[in-house]
């Protein structure tokens, strides 16, 4: 275990852009949003929603006894830096919540911008969850001053659920270890003094990382420039198939913004029943996410991601055409 883990620790770094350790964990990347809030946020958060998992984010600084105000931005948009300015300016906040590729909107943020935004407030930390972005989106965690990223391994690195990941600058750390109600399976000081071991804070969930182990090594075969650009070519062919007469014909169109779509997922608001156009790709042997939370109705989700390529991505818009032609009235 100790051999295997010293290649899944020596390969983790590079995917988040960071020479900080990645902490790795079983279990889902809740845990490790939890763990952000109660290694990283001693009393107030500023959190920026852009989606249920920016929500999501929030909802556990509360339920970890925070104090939490929300900077809300319209569905498929993105809170901008600005915005971010403004109400550090006018609130006194020690953590700042974001999510970098909001699942359920198919928008991305530009943390690069807020992490500009926090420079001048020292006292005021950085969580990222980039759980829709690592293994697909270009990380800078150090360069964008990021101070906690978290992660996970059903998405962009194209593993089963069950391994999350959590980074933290030395910042990060060193609030961590001020902070008196760490718990102790979320806690990364914890975690810190296991991985200088070679091991994991808890049991490891060791078929996955055998996977994860396989996984970064395929990653690095490709290589991480050529997989970001498979990643924005596989969105481009959603983006340009929306774009067209026949999808516009059909009612569809991109929930998020020109300027903020995302590389790893798509979300389509679709005309009609969502869950019966979502039955009518299953039948023609593809799988989409339904809408999440508020837009379970109404959006489709095309998760371009992992290891999938822009012929299967193709292959799945021309399914998508057949079946909104039969959805049709």
């Amino acid at each position: 275990m100790r051999e295997l883990l010293a290649r899944v620790y020596a390969a983790l770094p590079p995917m988040i852009g960071t020479t900080q350790p990645v902490y790795v964990a079983s279990g889902a990347a809740t845990g490790m949003m939890e763990s952000a809030i109660r290694c990283g946020a001693r009393g107030r958060v500023l959190a920026l929603v852009a989606g249920a998992f920016g929500e999501r984010f929030a909802r556990i600084a509360e339920a970890c006894g925070r104090s939490v105000t929300r900077l809300v931005a319209p569905p498929g948009d993105t809170v901008s830096a600005d915005a971010l300015s403004d109400a550090l300016e006018h609130g006194e906040y020690d953590a700042v919540t974001a999510v970098h590729v909001e699942t359920s909107t198919g928008s991305m943020a530009d943390v690069a911008s807020y992490g500009r935004a926090l420079a001048s407030h020292e006292d005021v930390l950085l969580l990222v969850d980039a759980v829709s972005s690592v293994g697909g989106v270009e990380v800078e965690m150090e360069a964008a001053r990021m101070d906690i990223v978290l992660s996970a391994s059903q998405k962009a690195l194209a593993l089963p659920p069950g391994l999350s990941f959590i980074a933290c600058s030395q910042r990060a750390m060193a609030r961590a270890v001020e902070l008196p109600d760490r718990g102790m399976y979320l806690d990364v000081v914890r975690m810190d003094e296991y991985w200088r071991r070679g091991e994991t804070a808890g049991t490891p969930a060791i078929p996955q990382l055998y996977a994860l182990d396989a996984q970064l090594d395929a990653i690095a075969r490709e290589g991480l420039a050529k997989r970001f650009a498979r990643h924005r070519a596989m969105a481009a062919a959603v983006h340009e198939w929306a774009g067209d007469a026949a999808a516009r014909e059909h009612g569809v169109g991109i929930l998020a913004e020109e300027g903020v779509r995302a590389p790893t997922v798509s979300c389509l608001t679709v005309p009609g029943d969502a869950v019966r156009l979502s039955q009518l790709l299953r039948e023609r042997g593809f799988e989409v996410g339904a809408g999440y939370g508020t837009l379970s109705a109404s959006t489709i989700r095309i998760g371009h991601m992992g290891d999938h390529t822009v012929r299967e991505v193709s292959k799945l818009l021309d399914a998508l055409d057949d079946a909104l032609g039969e959805l049709a009235p």
